[in-house]
């Protein structure tokens, strides 16, 4: 499964079709950023959230699901709903605590939440099926295309063909694992680097001495940005997207630092704890210093577990890299063309930075600010 979901979303086969989606997408929220009257406040929260969904929609289902309504609800509001459920409830640790979620109507509340969003990738998978195979070129065959392939004998020779469920299950993965954590990442950096005035002048200067005065940051400007590679790991220590990871369940019984786990214990990575350690980062662990990775050799899916925002070893996030692609380009454009400000009233230090959430982490109130056109563009 794991193999398949890397292999046809995040490989080489679908690599130019990605990278032409997101710099479309990111075009798109610039365009509509700079016909704003000159110090409008925007919600960054929202144009990021739409940004992702276009292009994970697009490169996965061949075109944007986002605002399709489905049983009364849009796409975000049942993904809303899904990440607050399974944050879980007294029924996940006791086990008289089953009788409470049916008696408060939370039993009844999970069944309808996940036949919605069962109801929903049914449909994507319906639509898909529903076209002839002569209609689409093997060049216009999407994520879900290559799965309706892989889910026929004929095509997969001596391989297990996926079952119904196994689609599903990797679209669900699609859906909840390749949208909020992304946007939570470039919200969190912004706001970083919106509350440091040093950082956003220094990045600032990085990026536009690689672009110049060319429309827009391109891929191939992005291996020269250090500085800006240094900003989004330092916002990935701060704020892992997923504080505790995934929920492990331990195999067998084993020790770890002198403390006996047993089989079957339910295991979490404090990833929000290891990426603010003292003992690993100094003293200033806490504050926001993209600096102190201009000495230190840390890539993403090694093993190195001084902070692990995408998980290590199996288990680990398979979409790390295409992610903080993603995101790099994402928040260099955004600060190639415009210099941010927020509203009236307030000051850089003074921006809001309190956490709310608990599968995700995100900001508990939406990110505003203020997109100035620099002086060389006016």
């Amino acid at each position: 499964m794991r193999k398949v979901f890397v292999s046809e979303l995040l490989g080489p086969k679908r690599a130019g079709l990605f990278n032409h989606v997101t710099e479309m997408e990111i075009e798109g929220v610039v365009r509509s950023l700079s016909l704003l009257p000159s110090g409008t406040a925007v919600n960054i929260d929202n144009k990021l959230l739409a940004l992702v969904f276009g292009i994970v929609c697009k490169v996965a289902f061949g075109k944007s699901y986002r605002e399709e309504p489905f049983r009364g609800a849009t796409l975000k509001e049942m993904l809303d709903e899904a990440k607050k459920m399974l944050g879980g409830s007294i029924g996940d640790h006791f086990r008289l605590g089953r009788i409470l979620d049916k008696l408060s109507g939370w039993s009844g509340r999970l069944d309808k939440c996940f036949s919605n969003l069962d109801g929903y990738v049914q449909m994507v998978l319906d639509e898909h099926l529903n076209h002839e195979d002569g209609e689409i070129s093997e060049r216009e065959k999407d994520f879900v295309h290559a799965l309706i392939d892989l889910s026929s004998k004929e095509n997969t020779r001596d391989q297990s063909c996926l079952t119904k469920d196994d689609m599903k299950a990797l679209i669900m993965d699609v859906l909840t694992g390749g949208t909020d954590t992304i946007v939570v990442t470039m919200v969190w950096a912004m706001s970083e680097v919106a509350r440091n005035p040093r950082v956003m002048k220094k990045l600032q200067s990085e990026i536009r001495s690689c672009v110049g005065r060319k429309q827009k940051v391109e891929r191939s400007d992005m291996s020269h940005m250090t500085y800006l590679k240094m900003v989004v790991k330092e916002t990935l220590r701060l704020h892992p997207p997923a504080p505790l990871l995934i929920p492990r369940e331990c195999l067998s019984d084993c020790q770890i630092g002198g403390y006996d786990v047993f089989h079957a214990t339910r295991v979490l990575i404090n990833a929000w704890g290891i990426g603010r350690d003292p003992g690993t980062w100094g003293k200033n662990a806490a504050e926001f210093y993209p600096e102190r990775f201009a000495n230190l050799e840390f890539e993403f899916g090694g093993g190195n577990f001084d902070m692990v925002p995408f998980g290590g070893g199996r288990r680990s996030c398979p979409a790390f890299s295409s992610a903080t692609t993603t995101v790099e380009l994402t928040i260099a454009n955004l600060l190639h063309w415009f210099d941010w400000e927020v509203p009236n009233g307030l000051k850089m230090e003074d921006l809001n930075m309190e956490e709310d959430g608990s599968l995700v982490v995100y900001r508990k109130s939406p990110l505003c600010l203020v997109p100035m056109k620099p002086t060389w563009q006016q």
